[in-house]
């Protein structure tokens, strides 16, 4: 009796697996047809004190660019915002798409992270 039910079993395993087989595709694509993706990384770092704020942006290939921004002051919050604007909108018309953004902030430090991404076909 446990042999008739462990051969029932194995039976059903393996009809299991071939039917769930049959719903993966795996698409076969040469070396010209995949979509190579370039991407930049921009980080900003505003802080209230004595540390300088920054922009540091790394690009696809490992190229990193440093850029001065200035110290956060209440009455000139606009300045660092145009730089980093100027900056968006320049990797924007290069044909970069924002993927994504993240950003923390405490007591003295403003940091923001930037994603963006390009097809390199």
């Amino acid at each position: 009796m446990k042999r008739i039910y462990f051969i029932s079993i194995t039976i059903f395993a393996l009809i299991v697996v071939i039917t769930m087989s049959s719903f993966v595709f795996v698409s076969q694509q040469d070396d010209n047809q995949i979509t190579k993706d370039g991407y930049v990384i921009i980080r900003t770092t505003e802080i209230f004190g004595m540390m300088p704020s920054s922009m540091v942006t790394i690009y696809e290939d490992g190229t990193v660019e440093k850029s001065s921004l200035k110290k956060i002051n209440p009455k000139t919050m606009e300045d660092n915002l145009i730089t980093i604007h100027s900056k968006l909108n320049e990797l924007k018309n290069k044909g970069y798409e924002l993927v994504s953004m993240a950003g923390g902030s405490s007591d003295n430090l403003i940091s923001t992270t930037y994603v963006l991404k390009k097809n390199l076909n």
